[in-house]
């Protein structure tokens, strides 16, 4: 049996197991023509072998085999169901390298047949194109010429896509295209336009240049008098020839989109066709940075039934990316934020570094409220983890956290709490072993400094920001962050917030964590919060600090006594005396 037993009723084919083939397998032509026309390569090979390869099969099933193999290169089709692989294989064939198998079965059946018929030639000469082997496909284009054998337009425009391997220099190259369709002109064919996107395809390849430039301009007016307007893949490769990432600012965008807007359709004619709208989205956002133009594109992209030509949802994404870039570098804050609304989440999700654009145009228009939710978006996006953004995000809250409104200011604050617990449970899990949670990066100590600023900002004792502010200074203290503060006068004024507020632990926690790290900070940090916390002037709280530790034992309170300690380390390097302890934020109360 050839193929597996099938009892479906009905049969469908598509869900029919493939036929299995073997050597002792009893096939005929019919066998041949099935793998064939169902592109089962491999499956194809050994049905030919078994028919005795050349010698039993007809000219026309030879031809019919060989065209399967130049279009495949000899190798087994990814199936249709495997989308992934598909997909990277398809990003794969980008590389622009000779890859045609010499010497394989293509070229035997070839070499075979007689006589070489002009399909015959003009099959090879394609597959050796299209896999970059210019140099026998350009030989072998020549051979039939001279053998008086015809080739087809689509022959020349595959010679075309690969002229650039044959010669080296911009001079030469441009000379051999030329010659290619001087040749054509010769043998009677009229170009198409794949003509024009196979020409502009390697010029584009060579590089850029004010002579490369010209002459693809030279080439779109010549078949603009043949009447082939170009389409988007012409205008796609026009955009990567001028539009070069280090080269000179060129705006032949705005040229290429009025074209397009004069057109009552836009009807997809190449493969490259879904390149062009990416592609015009980046010159928007990182060539010519200009808002004006990049919603023209959006705008011809969402006319009738355009959006089609977006690709894939990997180039919807990169297109939005772009974007949204543009919008937050270069557009008015209104407009940007109207897009952000329509766009996030619904359509785009974005990035790190787009999110990261993002919370820099907020934070640029005082937006404080919308800073408060983009926490909740990292959330959503799974970006929480990413540090750098965390932290950017921490900065844009303290810099814009001082003219907001109450309600909004309420909001930051419960936001930053939330990160430092999303960041607690986040080691909870790597501490118990869950495999299912990475590894992540510590939070800053600066950033630690700047949750504790932002929850320090309320009044009332009893408000659970201050338990926030205690987390914090017990993650710097034991040393649960990377880094130290860039910022210490923040903790001082933390501390004075606590003492005023009726939290002197807190205060205690702050100022020994200054001293330890030997802030110069700290001694103004501990007489100003000692001052607070006695309700007595910054002078004689020095004069007091003068005394010996058993007399300020005896008229302090723990907390107090603490910040004494913490002034007297951070003025002469040592504990206050060797026989005493040094509190912590656990030994202290925040009890009058």
């Amino acid at each position: 049996m050839k193929t597996p037993y099938v009892n479906a009723d009905p049969e469908i084919e598509a869900y029919a197991p493939r036929p299995i083939y073997n050597d002792e397998s009893k096939v005929t032509e019919e066998d041949l023509i099935y793998t064939i026309n169902n592109a089962l390569l491999d499956d194809a090979v050994k049905v030919y072998q078994l028919l005795g390869g050349s010698e039993g099969v007809k000219d026309e099933l030879k031809l019919a085999l060989l065209q399967l193999l130049c279009f495949y290169n000899e190798k087994e089709p990814i199936a249709a169901e495997w989308l992934e692989e598909r997909w990277f294989a398809a990003a794969t064939r980008e590389r622009q390298a000779a890859t045609w198998r010499l010497g394989g079965l293509a070229d035997k059946i070839f070499a075979a047949m007689e006589p070489k018929t002009p399909e015959a030639y003009c099959t090879l000469i394609q597959g050796m194109a299209k896999y970059y082997q210019a140099e026998r496909a350009h030989a072998l284009a020549q051979e039939a010429i001279e053998n008086g054998i015809p080739l087809s337009t689509d022959v020349y425009n595959s010679l075309l896509s690969c002229v650039g391997f044959l010669k080296e220099g911009t001079a030469l190259r441009i000379e051999a295209m030329k010659s290619l369709l001087a040749q054509m002109n010769e043998q009677g064919l009229t170009p198409n336009n794949d003509t024009l996107i196979s020409c502009l395809k390697s010029i584009s390849a060579w590089g850029g240049g004010k002579a490369l430039q010209t002459f693809a301009l030279q080439i779109v007016s010549e078949m603009r008098k043949l009447n082939i307007q170009p389409g988007l893949g012409a205008y796609y490769h026009l955009l990567c020839l001028f539009c070069k990432e280090r080269g000179p600012r060129i705006d032949i965008l705005s040229t290429i989109l009025s074209d397009l807007e004069s057109r009552a359709t836009l009807e997809p004619s190449d493969i490259s066709d879904t390149h062009f709208f990416i592609t015009a989205m980046g010159v928007c956002s990182e060539h010519l940075q200009d808002i004006t133009l990049a919603e023209r594109v959006h705008a011809l992209l969402m006319k009738d039934d355009n959006y089609k030509l977006v690709g894939d949802a990997y180039k919807e994404s990169i297109y939005y990316r772009h974007f949204v870039t543009v919008a937050c570098r270069h557009a008015p804050f209104e407009r940007t934020t109207q897009l952000l609304d329509t766009l996030i989440p619904n359509i785009y999700v974005p990035e790190p570094s787009v999110m990261e654009e993002i919370i820099r145009t907020l934070e640029v228009g005082g937006a404080g409220d919308r800073l408060a939710e983009a926490w909740s978006q990292l959330v959503v996006f799974g970006h929480a983890k990413r540090v750098k953004l965390l932290e950017r995000l921490l900065e844009a809250f303290c810099n814009c956290y001082s003219y907001q409104d109450e309600d909004v200011k309420g909001k930051i604050r419960a936001a930053a709490a939330d990160m430092l617990k999303f960041d607690q449970m986040m080691e909870e899990q790597v501490e118990t072993g869950d495999r299912r949670t990475p590894m992540q990066q510590k939070l800053s100590a600066s950033s630690l400094t700047n949750i504790i600023e932002l929850c320090s900002d309320v009044t009332d004792k009893d408000d659970p920001s201050w338990e926030v502010v205690g987390e914090g200074l017990k993650r710097l203290r034991e040393e649960q962050a990377t880094g130290v503060p860039a910022k210490p006068e923040i903790l001082v004024e933390v501390a004075k917030k606590a003492a005023n507020v009726g939290k002197p632990g807190l205060s205690a926690t702050a100022v020994t964590y200054l001293a330890e790290c030997g802030f110069e900070e700290a001694l103004t940090a501990c007489t100003e919060t000692l001052s607070v916390m006695l309700n007595r002037p910054v002078e004689e709280v020095e004069t007091l600090l003068r005394e010996p530790r058993a007399s300020l034992q005896a008229a302090l309170h723990p907390s107090a006594l603490v910040i004494a300690e913490a002034y007297n380390l951070a003025k002469t390097g040592a504990p206050m005396d060797s026989s005493s302890s040094s509190g912590s934020d656990s030994d202290t109360s925040d009890e009058d």
